[in-house]
């Protein structure tokens, strides 16, 4: 019997070895000094360079996080300078791209100093204001903003795109996309973000954070091209204790930054500031979440397996173009309600119907449901081809008089730790993004002051209201009784 553990093959040794050996400190504390890796950061270059089968990467893009202070723009210019002149790309092009020019430089003076201030590097480059090149051969790194105007049409070997939470406008996610397809047209291009948290999932970078993180809790399991690597405190953490500050900076760990640093940030910045750049958590205000701290955490579960013969409920809230859809599904068992939401992303191309209605359809198929409950105003037509199809659907209107009630019931069941779901970001942060909107008749939910998504957590307040209360008036029931 073979016991043997087999490593994927990476080229990250012949990364780290690079970066020791060539490259020093361009600023700061150890200027000039070698550039040597602590073991957190080795890790991180033996996933992200891991390689198939045919030495090709893996990973042709990635998304790296981390709380300010941990050698971040040291680790991308190093990473840089490795893609210009030890990758063994013919005719290397690397971009290295911020939302302004300002941000932009920082990184790129970095690289500059690497080379000036390394022995070896700095007889194999040439560097000037915004570009380094490689003597006798083809090959240059440069510098790319917002302002940038013939990005189109380029070919980069590599895209570094630092502070990807600050490309937050329809101008900079152009740019990002247009350098992105620049660099997918070489046969092994890389395009690597990196970056703190920011405020808005809605954005870019709240996107791509998302995406990983579905990767990372096995919502997807077909994205095999994207690297995510996050440090961030967990939702449960108290974020005025220093045990998670050194937990969550592996600089403190590796011993090159000092905790008494960050007890001074956490005096001078506001406790909701501190936790986005030094524990790297995406912050919403107090205000933001319906729900007291902890208790929707507190009921994740890796047992989400529904029973196909008890009863399902199924709650659907669609959108406009620009919006998210989502299908949320709840089933009683042994007194607790489990849920979870399949959720569509917003997309330029609008929202795809079909899908929804087919996975509704795959749900009826494979589990007992009872009913599906919807709001007219965007799901009619879709409706009606699901009622033709025999499956029972149930207006539920987005008024006062329904949600009010159906808001309450959801608050009750999960501050009485009645809920189990599979904690996946997504739909958490769905659930966590929905605030209490006061009216005269009592509060119903809507989106906080950070205007997050909160489709999915409609959709499960729907479901949980149909499953706990399922009999209603002949008047309400719609179009099933057509």
């Amino acid at each position: 019997m073979n016991n043997q553990i087999v490593l994927p093959s990476t080229k990250g040794r012949d990364v780290v070895k690079f970066i020791e050996k060539f490259c020093v400190h361009g600023e700061g504390d150890f200027y000039g000094k070698p550039f040597i890796l602590a073991e957190w950061q080795k890790k991180i270059l033996f996933e992200l360079y891991e390689q198939k089968e045919d030495g090709s990467r893996k990973f042709r893009e990635a998304l790296i996080g981390m709380p300010k202070g941990n050698g971040k723009s040291a680790l991308i210019s190093a990473i840089g300078l490795f893609e210009l002149m030890g990758a063994g790309v013919t005719s290397p092009l690397v971009a290295m791209g911020a939302s302004s020019k300002e941000q932009a430089g920082i990184v790129f003076d970095y690289m500059r100093s690497m080379c000036e201030n390394s022995p070896v590097l700095s007889r194999v480059t040439e560097c000037f204001e915004n570009e380094i090149q490689l003597k006798g051969s083809a090959g240059r790194a440069y510098r790319v903003s917002a302002d940038f105007k013939t990005a189109e049409g380029g070919r980069n070997s590599t895209f570094i795109a630092d502070e990807i939470h600050e490309w937050n406008n329809e101008r900079l996610e152009r740019l990002f996309y247009v350098m992105a397809n620049n660099t997918a047209k070489r046969q092994d291009g890389l395009v690597l973000s990196i970056t703190t948290a920011g405020y808005d999932k809605n954005t870019l970078a709240g996107r791509m954070y998302q995406r990983g993180k579905r990767i990372q809790s096995g919502e997807v399991d077909d994205d095999k091209e994207f690297y995510f690597h996050w440090i961030e405190a967990e939702p449960t953490d108290d974020p005025n204790d220093p045990e998670v500050w050194k937990r969550v900076n592996p600089a403190i760990q590796s011993g090159w930054w000092q905790l008494d640093n960050l007890a001074r940030r956490h005096k001078s910045l506001p406790i909701n500031e501190f936790t986005r750049y030094h524990l790297n958590t995406w912050t919403r205000t107090k205000e933001d979440s319906w729900l007291p701290d902890g208790v929707w955490h507190e009921q994740g579960t890796d047992n989400m397996e529904f029973d196909k013969d008890l009863p399902m409920f199924l709650g659907v809230d669609m959108a406009l173009k620009h919006d998210t859809v989502a299908v949320a599904q709840v089933q009683e068992r042994d007194g607790f309600y489990y849920t979870t939401a399949r959720i569509w992303l917003a997309s330029d191309k609008g929202i795809y119907y079909s899908e929804v209605e087919q996975h509704i359809i795959d749900l009826c198929t494979q589990f007992n449901v009872q009913e599906v409950a919807y709001d007219p105003a965007f799901f009619e037509r879709s409706a009606q081809e699901l009622v033709d199809r025999g499956i029972e659907m149930v207006e539920f209107p987005q008024t006062g008089k329904r949600m009010i009630p159906a808001c309450g019931n959801a608050y009750d069941l999960i501050v009485g730790r009645k809920i189990k779901h599979p904690n996946y970001e997504t739909f958490t942060d769905q659930v966590l993004s929905a605030s209490q909107r006061q009216t005269d008749n009592g509060w119903r939910l809507s989106k906080g002051k950070s205007k997050r998504k909160i489709d999915a957590c409609i959709a499960m307040v729907m479901a949980l209201d149909r499953a706990t209360a399922p009999q209603v008036a002949e008047a309400e029931v719609g179009i099933a009784e057509w």
